[in-house]
């Protein structure tokens, strides 16, 4: 076997080759002189639906790929305040030579650094094995081959109101929901939302589920912070839609939530996620572009748009049943209400239902389940901040170059953003610049309008169910 420089690395993962059963990785922890061995499968039978006749090989590797990086993302552990980890990881692929190459290793190891803080390197080698199941396939036609878009499928609120909207607008498109990942309950969730609406869109929608299955891993704690969640569905998704024949790979994610600001000056670069963040997009699809030898493009049709806006078609049509179908919270409880309500993807979804009007019957813990320990007003406390920040940037001057000064003083990303994506999105630089002020200006008006409600509601719930919490202990 090649033997591989480990020295430097904190975490070495060698991987059998990637199956739909009975497949490894070997995960050695270097600081603890520990080693564990973990299973890991894809179940990639849902790509039998394909207007490709031949299962690319290229494509075979870049799903490989992803399982790698979802398994390294997973079973080792990345503190972002500490100095970077450092990973090696190990495949053995069909086309080495192309992984291997400088520019393409260059690229994935300054995606995944800037989206995980960690460092990665990777060796790849000749897979030697038979090939999976799925491509030994003969092509199996869909019910509708042709898609107008491939759009990236969460089962939360921005894509189901990022399609509800593209369905209004395009009477005549039809889309594939492509959904991965390895947990059951967003694969059912996913279904539930696709489901709801199939009935009123018929033969309009296709749903492509691919499931990654851990084994034997009840031994080995998983990684909660999952910073390449997001790049890891994009290549499972980019693979979806090379295989339907298109070249856009499409998601529909807010411009507050996909950029991200930080929320105080004292955050360090990835407090916060950078899974959709539009300089991540466009890392996706230069690598993937590299891969294939053609240009390849990951694109979200609504970076430009508030949460509260994307919503706004679902509020026009009276459709309040299909939201609390969809999932926001950044860390989903067992047991039912299942979404927290006071962390700041829960909040941002309340301020966007009450903006557009909506009524939210979602459930959440916070005001309907037991209140856990802790402030929960922290998170609402540093949006509000951030709210004010905004607005006292943005009125500051009716000059739209003096605003955006004053914005990218504030947030220097806001200028890396425009100076690499401008092209990207078809826009001057000066004309995204508006753009993008025309955006934290909504946000700010939506946040004067609805946080007296936001407030006042979720401070008055903690504090009477504390009380209640304080009552029922007073009785035992």
């Amino acid at each position: 076997m090649k033997k591989y420089d480990t020295h430097n690395s904190d975490y070495t993962l060698l991987f059998d080759p990637v199956m739909n059963s009975n497949g490894n990785v070997c995960c050695i922890d270097h600081s603890r002189a520990k080693k564990s061995t973990v299973g890991i499968a894809i179940d990639d039978s849902g790509f039998r639906y394909r207007l490709q006749q031949e299962f690319p090989s290229i494509i075979a590797d870049l799903i490989d790929l992803a399982v790698a990086i979802h398994a390294a993302d997973r079973l080792t552990f990345q503190n972002l305040r500490q100095e970077q980890t450092r990973l090696c990881v190990v495949l053995p692929v069909r086309h080495p030579e192309l992984l291997n190459a400088t520019s393409f290793q260059d690229k994935l190891s300054s995606l995944l650094e800037w989206a995980t803080g960690s460092r990665w390197l990777f060796n790849f080698h000749k897979r030697s094995d038979s090939e999976r199941i799925i491509e030994q396939q003969p092509l199996i036609s869909s019910t509708e081959p042709y898609v107008s878009e491939v759009i990236l499928w969460s089962g939360g609120l921005d894509a189901l109101a990022g399609l509800y909207t593209r369905l209004k607008t395009n009477c005549e498109a039809s889309f594939m929901l492509f959904g991965t990942g390895s947990n059951d309950n967003n694969f059912d969730r996913q279904k539930q939302v696709f489901k709801a609406l199939q009935h009123s869109c018929p033969n309009r929608l296709n749903l492509c589920q691919i499931p990654i299955r851990f084994s034997d891993s009840s031994l080995h704690q998983k990684n909660k912070i999952s910073r390449a969640r997001g790049i890891v569905f994009m290549l499972l998704g980019a693979a979806c839609a090379y295989l339907m024949g298109q070249r856009i790979l499409y998601l529909y994610e807010n411009g507050i939530g996909a950029i991200n600001l930080p929320y105080r000056k004292s955050a360090i670069g990835l407090d916060h996620s950078r899974s959709v963040h539009p300089l991540t997009l466009l890392k996706v699809g230069d690598i993937i572009s590299e891969l294939l030898g053609e240009e390849f493009k990951v694109q979200n049709p609504f970076l430009f748009v508030t949460k509260a806006e994307m919503c706004k078609p679902l509020a026009e049509d009276g459709r309040n049943d299909l939201p609390p179908l969809t999932m926001s919270c950044d860390s989903p409880h067992r047991q039912q209400p299942i979404q927290c309500g006071y962390c700041s993807s829960c909040i941002l979804r309340k301020q966007a239902l009450a903006a557009s009007r909506m009524e939210d019957k979602t459930r959440y813990i916070v005001p309907h389940g037991r209140k856990p320990a802790g402030d929960t007003s922290l998170y609402l406390q540093h949006m509000l901040a951030q709210v004010s920040t905004l607005r006292d940037l943005l009125n500051a001057s009716h000059d739209l170059n003096l605003q955006w000064e004053s914005l990218t003083r504030r947030f220097p990303d806001l200028d890396d953003i425009v100076d690499r994506r401008a092209i990207a999105e078809t826009l001057q630089p000066a004309d995204m610049r508006k753009h993008l002020i025309r955006l934290y200006q909504a946000y700010v008006t939506e946040w004067n309008a609805v946080e007296p409600h936001i407030s006042v509601n979720l401070l008055n719930q903690i504090s009477n169910q504390q009380t209640s919490d304080d009552c029922l202990v007073a009785t035992q």
